[in-house]
């Protein structure tokens, strides 16, 4: 069974839609996750700070032979927070990059949907 021209344009145009469609669910996607990691940053900035003044009252309170235990044990908390903090920031990066990525094929989609339309239109006023 062969389609009219009206079913392949319906067809093609229903197309794009689900195009357009799955790429903003996952430009949704994308912004929930990047929010989740936004949210993520904020608490572990906030636990950064928490830790600093555990870390100061321990010192104000520590025997001066402990003292040296306890500024090895916040370096390496520091090193690893820093750590933290990079992957974390490698990862908003990716997101934003991810992001970019969907929009861009987005655009293309619009354009190439409109191309369609601008050139259906065009051959259905030549053809009437």
């Amino acid at each position: 069974m062969e389609l009219t021209p009206q079913q392949l344009f319906e067809d093609k145009n229903h197309q794009f839609g689900n195009q357009l469609e799955e790429l903003q669910d996952a430009q949704l996607d994308n912004k929930k996750a990047l929010r989740n990691l936004e949210n993520l940053q904020e608490r572990f900035h906030l636990l950064q700070q928490q830790e600093q003044k555990v870390y100061q009252g321990s010192l104000n309170e520590v025997d001066p032979e402990e003292r040296s235990f306890f500024e090895e044990r916040h370096d390496e908390g520091l090193h690893l927070s820093r750590k933290i903090q990079q992957e974390l920031e490698e990862d908003r990066e990716q997101l934003e990059q991810e992001r970019r990525n969907l929009f861009e094929k987005e655009e293309s989609v619009n354009a190439a949907h409109k191309a369609f339309l601008k050139t259906e239109r065009e051959a259905t006023s030549s053809g009437a």
